[in-house]
């Protein structure tokens, strides 16, 4: 049995990026079936305190509307396991900072320039699923 609430909270990060997650019910059956002990109640104060919130009838992680405002220009995948990100001069700093503080478990690492950030995942299957996270797939 998995005990962590930083080991949860990840994880349903990580449920919520794969797939559409459409009410709390669905998140509790997924995340017991990864061997988590948990609540509807605890589910509510986490996806509170992750501000998850429901949009077009499924959970989505906050501030990837943030992204596109910030200038996300193009998402290229570079190879099974890094994407390039173009952004508007400037720019990519604080991209990079938001990108890190989402703690997606896809991403390896990120490094950011002026104007490019480079985006390392583990596969393929985890770089498809940020471009999706990104909304640039």
């Amino acid at each position: 049995m998995n005990e962590s609430r930083e080991a949860r909270l990840t994880e349903i990060r990580r449920i919520i990026t794969e797939k559409p997650i459409p009410n709390q019910a669905t998140l509790i059956e997924l995340l017991i079936e990864h061997g988590y002990e948990v609540t509807q109640s605890s589910i509510s104060r986490d996806l509170t305190d992750l501000n998850i919130a429901k949009q077009r009838g499924k959970y989505v992680l906050p501030d990837l509307e943030l992204f596109q405002e910030l200038g996300i220009l193009s998402a290229v995948p570079a190879g099974p396991n890094l994407l390039v990100l173009k952004t508007a001069v400037g720019a990519s700093p604080l991209i990079g900072v938001k990108l890190d503080q989402l703690q997606l478990p896809q991403i390896v690492g990120t490094i950011s320039g002026d104007d490019t950030i480079f985006v390392a995942t583990n596969n393929q299957k985890d770089q498809e699923t940020v471009l999706k996270v990104l909304g640039t797939n």
